[in-house]
């Protein structure tokens, strides 16, 4: 497409008006942030190692950059996905009585409809409903850990991290969640009697969502 790049992210009705805390720097509003990052982004696309990434967008600068809204989402390779990290391992709870990692792997009959609003939303090929990706995000994860979902599609990774802090959208899978966040699911034990055994505590789960298609990516985003 020729001619003048149009730049994607210009709705001033969406823009804050207060200030703005983005990876540690204050900014006066939201433009303001964007402003900065889209800056910064400009100054890595000159470098010639950052463009030899593998799977660079074949495009001119300024299209890139007006496709982006750094630093949340960029139509090439996040140049910030590591100080989004670092950022968050900081942010994250500690574990109780400093314990260990250990889950035993997942095996259950996972089965959810494909009727929810947030699913009807829009249509993808491949699309999972993220009520059943919360089930495995409850089980390996803890509040504030870092999932990474390469082939993100529609993004609906990330709706189930950030459902993972939702009561009663986890209440809505059959657990129970108690006053203090801890979540006990049910388990039949050797004598064939049910009982409610801990797995898991409420809290919103950090994602990073990438995909190989653009249009993917660009579609999670929003």
């Amino acid at each position: 497409m020729k001619g003048k790049p149009q730049k994607l992210f210009k709705d001033q009705s969406t823009v804050k008006s207060g200030p703005v805390t983005c990876l540690g720097k204050e900014f006066n509003n939201d433009e303001a942030r964007r402003e900065f990052f889209t800056e910064e982004l400009r100054q890595n696309l000159q470098d010639p190692a950052f463009r030899a990434i593998e799977g660079f967008p074949i495009g001119e600068d300024e299209d890139i950059l007006a496709l982006s809204d750094p630093p949340y989402y960029t139509a090439c390779p996040n140049p910030w996905i590591g100080d989004f990290i670092e950022q968050w391992e900081k942010a994250k709870p500690e574990l109780e009585n400093n314990e260990l990692y250990h889950r035993e792997p997942f095996a259950a009959d996972v089965k959810e409809g494909k009727n929810d609003p947030i699913y009807n939303a829009h249509s993808y090929h491949t699309k999972v409903p993220h009520k059943a990706i919360m089930r495995y995000i409850l089980h390996y994860t803890e509040p504030g850990d870092i999932v990474f979902d390469g082939f993100c599609g529609t993004g609906m990774t990330g709706v189930a991290a950030q459902m993972c802090g939702d009561r009663q959208v986890v209440e809505s899978l059959g657990y129970q969640v108690k006053d203090d966040g801890t979540i006990f699911q049910q388990e039949t034990d050797e004598n064939g009697r049910n009982k409610w055994v801990r797995f898991s505590r409420l809290g919103v789960r950090r994602i990073v969502l990438n995909d190989l298609s653009p249009a993917a990516t660009f579609i999670a985003y929003n």
